[in-house]
């Protein structure tokens, strides 16, 4: 998932923040974020794997994605970060993600859950009025995003944000697989039931966010694989059914646009959030599958 952190007060950010437990993964080679390397006929595709939102101290390129963004001569993100439209997500959000007149959140998640929710807020100086009329995948981004900012994870420091920013200064065209408005639908599209399941996990998993957030960073910096995978697991088992449409299906949705790209001749760094390149259904083995093999990029000059 992208983090939109342009987007007023930051409401969206949220979109990403809320997974960033499941944005975390790392390649076999250690000291470095996830980067791979497939030749075409006439140029080099990378891919990288993104961390949407993290701490100053780890907001370093590796060698290997330094390597990869300088060797690209055009960008390839799940959005494209430098043409987008804000307004086309806030009128999602007005649209999409705001209860009826005649309801209220309380309405729907029950008196307990909303007391729960109201507590996390207040703890935050997260004003009622601005969580009271949203459905609960909205009202879980927004509440996410402040847990995340208080955490010390700024989406600015986010890979996705950082090269967008490198790329409009180098001049380099930066390309989006998909909109943000394909990523907020995708939460939207849950039932409310599975939306007051996933915000009562965001409220739990609030004060937790620090220590699992600096375990999985540190995991992820030193590429241990095997630790993020079993986090992921944890994650997944709360909600499967969202984990697989935020990841498996957008990669095979992906897949030939990113196949497609070997058959150009500029060199391309495809930059996604790294646990789509994962398990069975991740980058790699389908790409795998489709006849590819992408190599993990050694930490010196690609060529």
């Amino acid at each position: 998932m992208i983090l939109p952190g342009w987007m007023p007060r930051g409401l969206l950010r949220g979109l990403a923040g809320t997974l960033v437990l499941a944005s975390l993964a790392a390649t076999a080679q250690a000291d470095g974020a996830a980067v791979w390397s497939m030749k075409g006929e006439r140029n080099t595709v990378y891919l990288a794997g993104s961390v949407h939102a993290l701490p100053r101290d780890h907001a370093e390129f590796s060698p290997q994605l330094e390597l990869a963004y300088r060797a690209a001569d055009v960008i390839v993100m799940e959005v494209d970060l430098d043409d987008m439209d804000p307004l086309e997500a806030v009128d999602f959000i007005a649209s999409h993600g705001t209860l009826p007149a005649s309801q209220t959140l309380a309405d729907v998640i029950g008196a307990k859950r909303y007391a729960s929710v109201s507590r996390m807020a207040s703890s935050m100086d997260l004003p009622e009025f601005t969580f009271a009329r949203l459905e609960p995948w909205a009202a879980a981004m927004v509440l996410t995003q402040l847990a995340l900012v208080k955490s010390g994870f700024d989406p600015q420091l986010g890979i996705d944000m950082q090269i967008s920013v490198r790329a409009r200064a180098d001049g380099k065209r930066i390309d989006g697989l998909e909109s943000v408005v394909d990523q907020l639908g995708i939460f939207d599209a849950r039932s409310l039931r599975e939306q007051s399941r996933f915000l009562n996990d965001a409220v739990n998993d609030a004060p937790k966010m620090h220590d699992d957030l600096e375990r999985l960073i540190r995991a992820w910096r030193v590429g241990d694989l095997r630790a993020l995978e079993q986090e992921f697991r944890k994650e997944r088992a709360q909600a499967p059914k969202l984990y697989d449409d935020l990841l498996g299906a957008r990669n095979r949705k992906w897949l030939p646009h990113i196949v497609a790209l070997l058959g150009e001749e500029k060199n391309y760094l495809v930059v996604v959030g790294a646990l789509h390149f994962v398990g069975k259904d991740g980058l790699l083995e389908l790409l795998k599958r489709s006849g590819h093999v992408p190599v993990a990029l050694p930490g010196n000059q690609p060529q």
